[in-house]
């Protein structure tokens, strides 16, 4: 996951808390509950919403290819070729023609 996207779901999970926060306090008047509940019940509830907003993305396919052996594959062959495919897993060589990637 990059920096900007748990940046983002940091922010939105922030949010929800300081919004359902606000929203249980003034409700907590009503029904006698107290405080240090209400922030329990909310904070609960904010990490709950959070850890399930982060991880919406993720999975075990990511970016077009498995994450596993055949993924770190493609992260070296990447690395090494610059016209490299991963679709097809063939690079084009400096004779113009495609080869198979063997990293």
């Amino acid at each position: 996951m990059s920096f900007r996207t748990k940046l983002v779901s940091s922010l939105l999970s922030l949010s929800v808390i300081a919004s359902a926060m606000a929203g249980t306090v003034g409700q907590s008047e009503a029904k006698k509950l107290s405080k240090g509940e209400v922030a329990a019940i909310a904070g609960v509830g904010g990490l709950v919403l959070g850890l399930g907003i982060a991880n919406a993305g993720r999975g075990p396919y990511y970016d077009g290819y498995y994450r596993s052996s055949w993924g770190s594959h493609v992260d070296r062959c990447y690395a090494r070729y610059r016209t490299y495919d991963h679709r097809t897993d063939t690079y084009i060589a400096f004779d113009g023609y495609p080869r198979r990637c063997r990293l």
